[in-house]
């Protein structure tokens, strides 16, 4: 007995050798990259060029041109081969320089606001009266017929600013940080979408709706239409209307201040008339329908080497400079590359860096990417459905086709959560990348908890890599204050940015990106993903079809509250 336990003991302590010398992460090339990264970096530099000299980037605006450019220079300049930028269609480009919003009665004061991205400007200065503009459905848009002209709409009732209750600034402590490593019950695929029938029914009843309120907007003649930011504290948070041809929101649309929203509102209720001044100089720009992904890699020495990636959204809001979202991903993905083509590493894969357009208006590019490249899906055969934005469509098509670089491809990694550090992964539920992601944090254990999370996260350009059935990941990141006031707002600038954890992320992101391109083999994969089973897809409509009536009843409740 004694005897067999000495041998098994043995045995598993060769098998626990042969296993660490296989995932043993190069620590002198790990020593290197800490050296370039920490003590010679340039992402700060890299960063202040994208926010301060271009600003923001706007798909297909001419400061989205001119990131790619830029980029594409840069990222040569550095040693990068093969650079190129590739186009995928989008539709209208929109900027806007300059705008203003003054109350002038009952009191002159000026407001704060910013314009909704692709709106018309107003080709000067309008003047007009407000009201309140509370319409949700068609059949509602009649009773307003021939009293809108010349008017300033306000688009819904104000909400009652409540007493904060998050935390501004967030570092992930341990507590958090374990709990990622647990899966969560009842999760579904990460591959498949959130959206139910009964929400894709409300999202498709909302997007006809918008289309319809554009076009009554623009009979009746409307000043302009005024939105209320979704952040308190004088935070304007930005979107846009359809950027597609022929979509175009017909009327000059602004979003103001919650708290300039309320006392319009306060005004209104007391009968006092409140008047409005509104100047937004904007121009679309339809020379081009395409936009832009920029695209450089370090040749890999392998003949018809594989690949592996790094990514970052290029594009931003037009709020501000677009620092943290996402400019500081651009920088660290930019960085990490720099990193390894400064130490002329000789990967066996190719190691490419992608710099995405159109994310913020639904992954354009990394989809178009995936598609071009790696896979693709069928399009509903439905024209009408075809037509609508791809959230709507009843399913995002099956069966899934690889193309050429499918079997390639090794590995994606994405940094698009802020600014913050990187505290782990995401292994979007594939346990088999679990020991290698460890092994690869190993070196920087002194800068990172290095959580590997069985986690899905979504949100960003790994998920049209996931979608397909390839290894695509994100970093866990410290949150900061990215989501409580930066995220699409107008002070998302690089005075929010903190050096050290852009040079932290940019090592252990050139980091993973040397061991990804130098391993014996490509990262372990997910099956393929499969549309639901016959009785997943029974319990699904079911579901939704729940999820339909209770929003049905609550609709009810509502009404015949306001009825007595």
């Amino acid at each position: 007995m004694i005897m067999k336990r000495i041998l098994a003991a043995t045995t598993a302590s060769v098998l626990a050798l042969a296993v660490s010398q296989a995932l043993a992460a190069d620590l002198e090339m790990a020593n290197k990259i800490r050296h370039e990264g920490l003590y010679q970096s340039e992402v700060l530099h890299t960063l202040e060029y994208l926010t301060d000299e271009i600003g923001p980037r706007l798909t297909a605006s001419p400061q989205m041109t001119a990131a790619n450019q830029w980029t594409l220079k840069q990222l040569q300049s550095w040693g990068l081969k093969n650079a190129e930028l590739h186009p995928f269609e989008f539709g209208r480009g929109w900027s806007s320089s300059a705008s203003s919003i003054a109350l002038t009665a009952p009191r002159a004061v000026s407001l704060h606001g910013i314009p909704v991205a692709w709106t018309p400007g107003t080709n000067g200065p309008v003047a007009g009266d407000v009201m309140m503009f509370d319409v949700n459905t068609e059949a509602e848009l009649a009773q307003y017929a021939g009293k809108l002209r010349g008017k300033f709409l306000m688009m819904g009732e104000d909400l009652k600013i409540e007493p904060p209750n998050t935390i501004i600034f967030e570092r992930l402590g341990s507590d958090k940080l374990n709990k990622l490593k647990d899966s969560e019950a009842g999760a579904r695929p990460s591959y498949e979408s959130a959206m139910t029938k009964a929400l894709r029914a409300s999202r498709k009843q909302a997007y006809q709706f918008n289309k319809a309120l554009s076009a009554f907007l623009v009979k009746e003649q409307v000043a302009g239409v005024i939105y209320r930011s979704s952040r308190q504290g004088g935070l304007v948070r930005v979107f846009g209307k359809s950027h597609k041809i022929g979509e175009t929101f017909g009327v000059p649309a602004i979003i103001i201040e919650q708290e300039d929203y309320g006392q319009l509102l306060r005004m209104l209720d007391r009968k006092e008339q409140p008047q409005l001044t509104l100047d937004i100089k904007a121009q679309f720009h339809d020379d081009d329908k395409n936009a832009y992904n920029t695209i450089a890699e370090i040749p890999g020495t392998d003949k018809n080497a594989e690949v592996v990636m790094v990514g970052a959204h290029l594009d931003s809001w037009h709020a501000s400079d677009g620092a943290v979202d996402n400019g500081a991903g651009v920088a660290v993905a930019m960085e990490a590359v720099r990193i390894l083509s400064k130490l002329k590493v000789k990967p066996k894969r190719t190691i490419r860096i992608a710099l995405w357009s159109g994310e913020e208006q639904g992954l354009y590019g990394s989809r178009a990417y995936v598609n071009d490249f790696l896979a693709s899906r069928p399009m509903p055969t439905d024209p009408a459905e075809k037509a609508l934005p791809r959230y709507l469509w009843s399913s995002p098509g099956w069966p899934i086709s690889p193309k050429a670089g499918y079997d390639k491809l090794s590995v994606y990694l994405n940094m698009d959560n802020g600014s913050g550090q990187f505290r782990g992964i995401y292994t979007e539920g594939n346990v088999a990348v679990k020991p290698v992601f460890t092994d690869w944090f190993g070196p920087y254990m002194d800068l990172t908890s290095g959580t590997v999370s069985p986690r899905s996260t979504g949100g960003t350009d790994h998920e049209s890599f996931d979608d397909v059935g390839l290894p695509g990941f994100q970093f866990i990141q410290d949150p900061l204050d990215y989501s409580t006031r930066l995220h699409h707002t107008h002070i998302d600038s690089i005075d929010h940015v903190i050096e050290d954890d852009l040079k932290q992320a940019s090592v252990i992101m050139a980091g993973f990106l040397y061991e990804a391109a130098m391993s014996d083999k490509k990262l372990p994969r997910k099956p393929m993903p499969t549309p639901a089973s016959a009785v997943q897809q029974q319990q699904q409509d079911l579901d939704s079809q729940k999820e339909q009536r209770k929003a049905e009843l609550e609709a009810k409740r509502t009404l015949e509250s306001g009825q007595l």
